[in-house]
C-alpha cells in the first residue's frame, strides 16, 4: 500500500512540473491546508476574506501579505458549543507567519519554502501555538511538514494538488489538541474529541477570485468556507491598471510641434483637456522660453481622488496629447493653496507617453521631486479653473460597523446618512460640516446604541464633524510645517489640535510634536458639552461635574518611512485624554491610498489582566476602490476604521482624543520620495498597455525575509 501511494505521488509531481497554482487558505484564514498552516503566503499586497464554518467552530478572517514575507490574519472565531450571554461565545485573534525562505528556482526542487509562525498572538490567546513550516512544492503539487507548540501538537504533514485551474485537492494529518480549546469560565468547545486525526476536502475557483471549499475535518464534521481575493496594490477586486487602459487623452495622431500653435492656444487645448479629465482646481500655469529650449510649469490642487498620485499621472497623460516637444516641465501639488511637493520631469517623458513606451534610458529616472517650498508667484503666470470644486455639499451613505460589542449580538451595525459640507480655501485652510443622521440599526436599539462604555454611538442626529484646518511651512522650502485644526473632531470631542513637524530632505523621516486641548461632547444633544468629564465605571456611564472640564495632551513624535516597501513606522510618548502618560507604536503599510497598520498603546494604566492598554488594526480604504471600479465614479474619500484587537481594555487610558484629519493623513501621500514611488507605478502601469490593451505585468522577486536582507 505505501509503495503504491508513493508511486502515485510521483506520477502526480511528474504530470504537474512547471504548471501555474493557486494559494488556498486554512479554516482560519491563513494561508494552508485545513488545520494547519504551509509556507507559503500570498503575492505582496493580496490576500482574501471569508467565512468558514467547522462546528462547533466558526471564523470571519481577513487575511493579507502585509509585506512581501510577512503574512497577517485578523479574524473573529465564534463557538457553537459556548454561550456568552445571548451569543455565542466570540473571540478576537491575529495569526503571524514569517516566509524566512522561499524556493523558486526548479533546478532546486529538493529545497522546501520554510515559514516561522505564531496563532491567535494577542486578547486571550485562546487558540495560541508557535509553529514552523517546511513546503516543496513541484508546479501544481506541494507537500508540506512542519511542528507546532501548544494546540498544534507536534508534528503535522499533508499535501495540496491543483487538479485543474478552478479545482484543489487538500488532505492533511492532524494531531490537533482540541482539549486545549478552553472558553472563559472552562467550557470545552470541542465536547469530544475527534474520531480521526485526517482531514481531506477540495477547494473551487471562480475566474473572478471567489473560492469555496468543502472538507471532511476529524472524521465526524462536514466543513464549509467561502471566501473572496483581494488585491491592495489596486482596485480592491479588480486590476490596479484598468482605469488607466480606457484612459485616452485627446490630441493629434501627430506630434505638434511649437510652429503649428502659439501660447494661447496651446494654454487653451491643456484647460481643455484637464476640464474634461482631471478632477484638479486652482491651476496656475507659465510657458516660458529657456537657452536651453521652452519649459512649462503647471501648478494645481487635486480634489477629486484620494491618490495624490493619480492625479499627477492623469495630468501627465494630458500633457503628454497636447504638449509639443519640450525640454523640462515642473508639476506642482498644492493643498489649501500652499504648494507642497514638485515634480520636474524631462520633456522626452511626455513623448514616450505618447506612445506608451519607455526607452531603455526612461526618462522617469531623471525626474526629480522635492518639496516644493513657496511654489512659483509670477505675475506672467495664468490661472485656469481657479473656482472649481471650492465648495461641496453631498450626501453620503457611511457604514459603523460593531464586532464583539455586548453579549447580546455577535455582529452590530448601522447605516447613516451624512450631509456634508467641504470648502478648499486658501492660505492653507480646509473647512468641513458634517451632520450624521441615523437610518437604519442591525438588533434592537438598546443593544446597539445603550452601550454605556460608548455612548456616543446613539440613535440621535448629531453633528459628526465640524471645524477648520490648517497648515503652512512658513517658507521652509516645505521642511517645517504647522498643522492644526479645531472645532468639533469627532462625535466625542470637542476642541483643537497642533502639531509641528519637522521632515527630511525628501520625507523618509520626521520629528514632531503635538499639543492639544479637548472638552467632552455631550453625545445625546445636537452640539453640546458636558458639564464636567464623561466617566465610566463598569454598568454605567455619567456626566461627572466635580472633575475638570479640559483636558489636555502633549506628544512628542518621530517616524521613518521604508520607501521601497511604502511602510511608515511612528513612535510617539506624552500624555493621552486621561492624563495616563506612556507611549504608542503604530507600523502602517501603504499601496498609495489605501493602508493598512497596526497600533499598540502602553500607559500606566492597563488594561485589565494585561501587560498593556490597547492594542488595535487601523484601514483607511478609499471609497472609489469599492465602487469605482463598478460605477465609474472618481472620489476622493477615504473610509477609515480602527478596530481592537483585544476584547477587554480600560475605557479610561490609552484614549488620543478626537482628530479631524492627521498630518500624517494629510501628508503622507505627498512626501517626496512617496509621491515619485507611485506616480513612477501608475505612469509605467500606462505605458504598459499597448494599441490591443495587452499589458506586461511585472514579477514579485522578493518573496522572502532573507531575500529582503540580502538584496
Amino acid at each position: 500500500m505505501r509503495r503504491a501511494v508513493k508511486i502515485l505521488l510521483c506520477l502526480v509531481i511528474i504530470l504537474n512540473a512547471g504548471s501555474a497554482y493557486a494559494y488556498t487558505q486554512a479554516n482560519q484564514g491563513i494561508t494552508g491546508l485545513w488545520e494547519y498552516p504551509t509556507a507559503e503566503i500570498p503575492d505582496d499586497g493580496s490576500g482574501r476574506f471569508g467565512y468558514t464554518h467547522d462546528s462547533p467552530y466558526a471564523y470571519y478572517f481577513l487575511d493579507t501579505a502585509f509585506l512581501p514575507w510577512l503574512e497577517i490574519n485578523a479574524r473573529f472565531s465564534l463557538f457553537d458549543s459556548v454561550m456568552s450571554g445571548k451569543r455565542r461565545y466570540m473571540d478576537k485573534a491575529m495569526d503571524l507567519k514569517l516566509m524566512i525562505w522561499h524556493t523558486s528556482n526548479p533546478d532546486l526542487w529538493f529545497v522546501p519554502s520554510i515559514a516561522a509562525g505564531v496563532s491567535d498572538m494577542m486578547g486571550t490567546e485562546l487558540m495560541k501555538a508557535w509553529y514552523g513550516a517546511a513546503t516543496w512544492r513541484w508546479g501544481k503539487f506541494a507537500l508540506t511538514a512542519g511542528y507546532g507548540s501548544d494546540r498544534m501538537n507536534g508534528f503535522f504533514a499533508g499535501f495540496e494538488w491543483d487538479i485543474t485551474n478552478w479545482l484543489t485537492l487538500k488532505a492533511e494529518y492532524s494531531p490537533l489538541d482540541y482539549t486545549q480549546d478552553v472558553a472563559l469560565g472552562g467550557s470545552k468547545i470541542l465536547k469530544k474529541g475527534p474520531s480521526e486525526k485526517y482531514n481531506v476536502g477540495v477547494v473551487v475557483r471562480t475566474p473572478w477570485g471567489m473560492e469555496g471549499s468543502v472538507s471532511r475535518q476529524r472524521g465526524d464534521e462536514w466543513a464549509f468556507s467561502i471566501s473572496q481575493r483581494i488585491n491592495l496594490n489596486g482596485s480592491i477586486f479588480g486590476d490596479p491598471r484598468e482605469s488607466f487602459k480606457s484612459f485616452n487623452a485627446p490630441g493629434d495622431a501627430r506630434l505638434v510641434t511649437w510652429d503649428d500653435v502659439n501660447s494661447e492656444d496651446l494654454i487653451s487645448r491643456i484647460k481643455s483637456g484637464l476640464e474634461k479629465y482631471v478632477r484638479i482646481r486652482d491651476v496656475d500655469i507659465k510657458l516660458e522660453n529657456t537657452e536651453d529650449g521652452h519649459k512649462l510649469s503647471l501648478a494645481y490642487e487635486n480634489y477629486g481622488y484620494s491618490s495624490h498620485a493619480e492625479a499627477m499621472a492623469r495630468v501627465l497623460v494630458i500633457l503628454s496629447a497636447v504638449m509639443p516637444e519640450t525640454e523640462e516641465f515642473v508639476l506642482i501639488v498644492k493643498r489649501a493653496d500652499v504648494p507642497i511637493v514638485q515634480a520636474a520631469f524631462p520633456g522626452s517623458l511626455l513623448f514616450d507617453m505618447r506612445a506608451r513606451n519607455l526607452r531603455e534610458d526612461d526618462p522617469l529616472h531623471s525626474a526629480v521631486f522635492s518639496w516644493s517650498g513657496e511654489g512659483f508667484d509670477d505675475p506672467d503666470a495664468e490661472n485656469l479653473l481657479a473656482d472649481k470644486a471650492r465648495h461641496t455639499v453631498k450626501a453620503v451613505v457611511v457604514y459603523e460597523p460593531r464586532a464583539d460589542q455586548t453579549l447580546s449580538e455577535e455582529y452590530m451595525d448601522r447605516w447613516d446618512v451624512d450631509l456634508e459640507y467641504t470648502g478648499r480655501y486658501s492660505h492653507g485652510f480646509d473647512g468641513i460640516f458634517d451632520v450624521r443622521f441615523p437610518v437604519h440599526v442591525h438588533a434592537d436599539t438598546s443593544d446597539v446604541t445603550g452601550l454605556w462604555w460608548e455612548k456616543d454611538f446613539n440613535d440621535k442626529i448629531r453633528i459628526q464633524q465640524a471645524g477648520l484646518t490648517w497648515l503652512n511651512n512658513f517658507g521652509t522650502e516645505g521642511r517645517a510645517w504647522l498643522f492644526g485644526e479645531g472645532g468639533y473632531l469627532d462625535e466625542s470631542w470637542f476642541g483643537a489640535n497642533l502639531w509641528g513637524r519637522y521632515y527630511g530632505e525628501k520625507g523618509g523621516w520626521w520629528l514632531g510634536a503635538r499639543l492639544s486641548a479637548m472638552h467632552d461632547r455631550d453625545p445625546y444633544s445636537f452640539a453640546g458639552l458636558t458639564s464636567g468629564r464623561w466617566a465610566y465605571y463598569y454598568g454605567t456611564a455619567f456626566d461627572d461635574t466635580e472633575r475638570s472640564e479640559w483636558r489636555t495632551l502633549a506628544f512628542v513624535q518621530a517616524g521613518y518611512h521604508f520607501t521601497g516597501l511604502d511602510l511608515d513606522v511612528e513612535a510617539a510618548y506624552g500624555r493621552f485624554a486621561d492624563e495616563d502618560k506612556g507611549y504608542k507604536i503604530s507600523v502602517t503599510r501603504h499601496w498609495d491610498d489605501l493602508a493598512l497598520g497596526f497600533w499598540y498603546i502602553n500607559t500606566d494604566v492597563k488594561a485589565p489582566d494585561k501587560d498593556f492598554t490597547r492594542a488595535g488594526v487601523h484601514m483607511e480604504i478609499p471609497a472609489e476602490r469599492w465602487f469605482g471600479s463598478w460605477f465609474g465614479n472618481s472620489s476622493s474619500r477615504i473610509w477609515e476604521q480602527n478596530t481592537m484587537l483585544q476584547s477587554a481594555w480600560s475605557e479610561e487610558s490609552g484614549r488620543e482624543g478626537g482628530i479631524i484629519r492627521t498630518p500624517e493623513r494629510m501628508m503622507s501621500q505627498l512626501r517626496p520620495e512617496v509621491m515619485q514611488r507611485n506616480v513612477e507605478r501608475l505612469v509605467r502601469a500606462y505605458c504598459s498597455y499597448d494599441e490591443n490593451g495587452n499589458d506586461d505585468k511585472e514579477t514579485q522577486e522578493i518573496r522572502s525575509l532573507l531575500e529582503y536582507i540580502t538584496r
